[in-house]
């Protein structure tokens, strides 16, 4: 498994190899002095598995800084995934506001649309109502009309048929009267 340019097996095969080389420099340094018979001088303190400082080739992976590393990478990983999952569930939110939003605002729109079909066939009917009142009227005036004309005509006719007061015969002057009188 490689992590971002960190190879662990190849880390740890290194790390082996050069446990291996220490441990045989030391045993070498051990027949050394026993040899020549030199006091061993003390060695140094091996420093604490926690100290990140120095690398102990017999600290537990557990506190290895490529187990550490990799728990960081791991943890960044989960905490990207979580921000992703939020970011995702944010998302979501905000798309299913806007859509009921959107269809609020459309059942309004059809609403307000329905109301003022509603209004229109209301004031054609009123309309429609009121102009076949005129209509009657008017039909009624016309025929009333029609009526008054028919009789005047008749009127006049009747009128036309009697004799002209000029073309009468001229009838005479009843006694007492005079041109001067007229």
């Amino acid at each position: 498994m490689v992590l971002r340019g960190y190879d662990r097996v190849q880390v740890d095969q290194y790390v082996t190899e050069l446990s291996e080389e220490n441990a045989a420099l030391r045993s070498a340094l051990h027949r050394l002095r026993s040899e020549t018979h030199v006091a061993p001088v003390a060695e140094p303190p091996r420093p604490t598995p926690r100290d990140p400082a120095r690398y102990d080739p017999e600290t537990p992976a557990e506190d290895s800084f490529g187990f550490r590393a990799e728990k960081l990478l791991r943890l960044a990983e989960r905490e990207a995934a979580e921000m992703r999952t939020r970011a995702t569930r944010d998302a979501e939110g905000v798309d299913s506001a806007a859509r009921e939003r959107a269809e609020e605002q459309v059942r309004a729109a059809e609403q307000e649309a329905d109301e003022i079909r509603s209004r229109a066939s209301q004031e054609a009917a009123r309309l429609k109502k009121q102009a076949t009142h005129e209509a009657a009227r008017l039909s009624h005036l016309h025929t009333s009309t029609k009526s008054e004309i028919r009789r005047l005509a008749e009127v006049l006719n009747a009128e036309l048929e009697r004799p002209d007061p000029a073309e009468l015969p001229e009838a005479p002057e009843p006694e007492g009267t005079s041109e001067s009188n007229r």
